[in-house]
């Protein structure tokens, strides 16, 4: 039987959710800024997905260091 890693599940679980959060807030923030405009632009409402990256570049990186430390404690 596999042994499964709950802490990866759990890294993986919120990458999922900080994704899912980026489909539906990135075109509802495009139509609200559209709208509060008056005119269609490109603004910082376009960046949200590059915000969404980062924010899953920085859970991997701290899922990494724990591994890490975990992996020299067994030393």
């Amino acid at each position: 039987m596999r042994k499964i890693n709950k802490k990866k599940l759990i890294v993986r679980i919120l990458e999922l959710l900080v994704i899912i959060a980026t489909i539906i807030l990135t075109p509802m923030a495009i139509k609200y800024a559209t709208a509060v405009r008056g005119y269609e632009a490109v603004g910082g409402e376009y960046l949200i997905p590059l915000l969404a990256l980062c924010i899953i570049l920085i859970i991997e990186t701290i899922y990494e260091v724990t591994e890490d430390e975990k992996i020299d404690r067994k030393k």
